[in-house]
């Protein structure tokens, strides 16, 4: 069986696991991250990068979907070489599912070829080492054993606890006396009387906009306009109108894991007249008037004068939708921006007009130098400075030389790791680009597909202009209200990183 030493000049990737928050505050993602370079500077290993699966729970197998599994995908692939030495705290940072299920997922781990060492009793799993002696599958499964009794006893506990909380608000309302601890209170209940204060006006007009057919945004926008502060004390958000609109504790009722206590706040309005928000509130999300994947540039539009992002909305003339682009810096009113709106239909028609145009690479000879190769190189020299600091670390003769070895040996493990980053970014978006590009050329041969793909799937659409363009940002040579008048820029940059400004008159049309 191997032992840590014979992993020396190995490169590592360690993986630490929290399943909450208050965990993440915790010593958990120090005291886990601490032990593997720990490990690592004693026996010479170069550890490379770290997963980590924050708030995610081994007991039901959800971090084999996450962080951790994508990792595996990777090795199977051939993404991430097979070589590379996995370090864990223990057997039960990688699952707590019940044992027969987790024998089968760890067998499977190794037989990708990596290499698992376990930090607590400084164990090195292999497929081999599984293979040739059955001791080590047996220690291994009593321990996965041990863990899953230990999250369901856990889990158990838990939800019971969460269970007699609830008995205890029911048994408060109907007893009239006494209350549980509740974390986060609604923002219109005094949290000494737990009656209404001064701000469950505020809440019912929230509720009496949404009846009267507002959406969120619009009432976002109202709020704002009328200075009424939000919870925290600020300008309100759209998420936290739809936060206020979805709290059962409108209607009175305290809801604690899953389980209801009607009756534990008095209420700002009936069950009924909430049902009815909410049923309201789901039709408008399921039939918008510009619906349909209305915004073929979802989540790419920015103002250039306040660089908000800008979002889709629509107004109603008779029978007639218009869609407008509007800065939601100006709508929420976070910034002091005047931008006007942009007609979504003529800024789309331009757009998709123009879509073979902008997606044409800049030739070869004016294309950015090979940034990789620069990258690589000074990985290379850095991984040199780090292998002396590693160097240093096992021949020091104290324990306070060691740490500032180990510390200089981290402080460049850092600086790999950003370069690496960098080069990853530079490659995924020249694949990203090159595959864009392939398709760009189908659309320059028949422009009227892409029309058609507009038409008949939006969604594809969608994707196809997300693949290509980065970002838009729209400006205007006269922000006053409402304005019509001067030029209009559309600076479009691209995923291959430039960019092509398109100019639009004062009637919105291409100059």
């Amino acid at each position: 069986m191997l032992q840590p030493r014979d992993l020396k000049g190995r490169n590592a990737i360690s993986y630490a696991r929290w399943s909450s928050g208050k965990q993440a505050q915790g010593d958990s993602s120090a005291r886990q991250t601490k032990k593997a370079v720990d490990f690592c500077a004693y026996h010479g290993l170069i550890l490379d990068s770290q997963l980590v699966d924050d708030g995610v729970s081994a007991f039901k197998g959800a971090n084999l979907e996450a962080e951790l599994g994508q990792f595996v995908r990777d090795v199977r692939s051939g993404k991430i070489p097979n070589d590379v030495v996995l370090i864990v705290e223990n057997i039960d940072r990688i699952t707590r599912v019940k044992p027969t299920r987790a024998i089968r997922y760890f067998l499977d781990l190794l037989d990708t070829g990596l290499t698992l060492v376990t930090l607590t009793d400084q164990r090195v799993h292999t497929s081999e080492d599984y293979d040739d002696n059955f001791a080590n599958l047996m220690m291994s499964l009593m321990a996965m054993q041990a863990a899953h009794e230990y999250s369901a006893k856990l889990s158990y506990r838990v939800g019971d606890a969460w269970s007699r909380k609830a008995q205890k608000a029911r048994e408060a309302v109907a007893s009239g006396i006494g209350r549980v601890k509740v974390a986060k209170l609604p923002f219109w209940i005094d949290r000494e009387t737990y009656s209404l204060n001064a701000r469950a006006d505020d809440a019912r007009l929230i509720f009496t906009l949404a009846k009267e057919g507002h959406g969120q945004q619009a009432i976002t926008q109202l709020l704002n306009t009328k200075g009424i502060p939000s919870p925290a004390g600020n300008s309100w958000a759209q998420v936290v109108v739809g936060d206020v609109l979805r709290s059962p504790a409108a209607y009175g009722c305290l809801v604690l894991k899953g389980e209801e206590v009607p009756g534990y706040f008095p209420a700002l309005i009936s069950e009924t007249e909430w049902l009815a928000v909410r049923q309201r509130t789901k039709a408008r999300q399921h039939s918008r008037q510009v619906g349909r994947t209305s915004n073929l540039f979802s989540r790419m539009v920015y103002c250039a004068h306040c660089h908000s992002s800008m979002a889709l909305t629509s107004s109603k003339k008779g029978d007639v939708s218009w869609g407008y682009f509007t800065c939601t810096g100006k709508t929420f009113k976070r910034r002091d921006c005047t931008a006007p709106n942009w007609r979504y239909d003529q800024f789309e028609r331009e757009m998709l007009d123009r879509i073979g145009f902008l997606a044409v690479p800049i030739p070869l000879d004016h294309a950015a130098p090979d940034h990789p190769e620069a990258l690589d190189d000074a990985i290379a020299a850095i991984e040199f400075k780090r292998e002396n600091a590693l160097a240093g670390a096992l021949d020091a003769e104290t324990a306070e030389t060691r740490k500032a070895f180990s510390g200089k040996a981290d402080e460049l493990t850092r600086q790999i790791e950003a370069k690496r980053r960098e080069i990853i970014a530079i490659r995924e978006n020249d694949a990203r680009y090159r595959e864009s590009a392939a398709a760009v050329y189908d659309f320059e041969k028949d422009q009227e597909e892409i029309r058609r793909l507009a038409v008949e799937d939006r969604k594809g659409a969608q994707k196809l202009i997300s693949n290509l363009v980065s970002r838009i940002d729209l400006e205007s040579d006269d922000t006053s209200a409402r304005s019509r008048k001067g030029l209009r820029r559309a600076s479009v940059t691209m995923r291959r990183g430039y960019t092509h400004t398109l100019v639009f008159d004062d009637t919105g049309e291409p100059g």
